[in-house]
């Protein structure tokens, strides 16, 4: 990929750039907010006074980048290779990096208030809005007082972790999260990614849920704007009021699910199968009362 299909791509709504080669190219003071470029080659990339907000570089490798002046509040460096990149004036705060985080040498990641996403580490009053938490350890972790709002915590290991006065209201958790005994996830109001959940009138926004089982779920009322539910199994759902708005539904199973009044505009509907069992979703919800 080049610079121009990048940009051309990334104007078009695109954010997904895993795995691309973007060696030495000039992308000074771009605009990538939010884009994924996890596991992508990117040594010696000039990226300087970039705008890099919650933008995602897991896996990447950034030797050599000039990352001078560029903003990456909220980004994901876990696993990222920075040895040899020019960081001065660069904002990573709330970033998330881990032990496989690779900084140049000297480069203090505490001292730009970064967050270190390990077991025990000192999260209090960390900003983790949204944060892909999946598969994480954190036992004993000081997240005391965190804003986890949203935040997916799906298979994350929480046990021990001070999560007094946190804010975990719609963080997403299913049956492999793990919180000590005597905390209770519900009162926190999480969100259940599980068979026969309620989910009525849910913030789902967004929410990445492809494959996932949801079947007899309560999901009437919910926000499932521009959600990935590629091949979800919603099987006897309810979705009855939903707002499934640019939803991706590529190949989800809708079998015997109630859509009364749900709104699918915008939504890939390619290969759903529709409640009846046809393939006909798209034509079922232009004609749905």
């Amino acid at each position: 990929m080049d610079i121009n299909q990048l940009l051309t791509q990334y104007a078009q709504g695109e954010r997904l750039f895993s795995k691309v080669n973007l060696c030495e190219a000039h992308l000074s003071g771009m605009n990538l907010s939010r884009a994924v470029f996890r596991d992508a080659i990117l040594q010696e990339i000039n990226l300087s006074s970039a705008y890099l907000r919650r933008t995602d570089f897991r896996g990447a490798d950034l030797k050599g980048a000039d990352l001078r002046g560029a903003y990456l509040k909220g980004s994901d460096l876990r696993g990222t290779d920075l040895r040899w990149a020019d960081m001065g004036a660069t904002d990573i705060s709330q970033a998330l990096y881990n032990s496989q985080t690779q900084f140049p040498l000297g480069f203090d990641p505490n001292g730009r208030n970064a967050y270190a996403i390990a077991p025990k580490a000192d999260l209090s009053l960390a900003y983790l809005y949204k944060a892909d938490l999946r598969w994480t350890k954190l036992t004993d972790a000081n997240l005391a007082q965190g804003y986890l709002y949203r935040a997916d915590l799906r298979s994350a290991d929480l046990r021990g972790a001070d999560l007094s006065e946190a804010d975990l209201r719609a963080a997403l958790c299913d049956p492999d999260t793990c919180f000590d005994e005597e905390f209770d996830p519900n009162c926190a109001g999480v969100y259940w990614i599980r068979p026969q959940c309620s989910l009525v009138d849910a913030t789902l926004s967004g929410a990445r849920l492809s494959g996932m089982d949801l079947t007899g779920a309560d999901l009437s009322g919910a926000d499932l704007t521009w959600a990935d539910l590629s091949r979800a199994n919603l099987e006897n759902t309810n979705l009855s009021g939903a707002n499934l708005t640019g939803a991706n539904l590529l190949g989800a199973n809708l079998l015997g699910a109630k859509i009364t009044d749900a709104e699918f505009a915008e939504a890939d509907l390619r290969g759903a199968i529709a409640p009846d069992g046809s393939t006909a979703l798209s034509e079922q919800q232009k004609s749905a009362p």
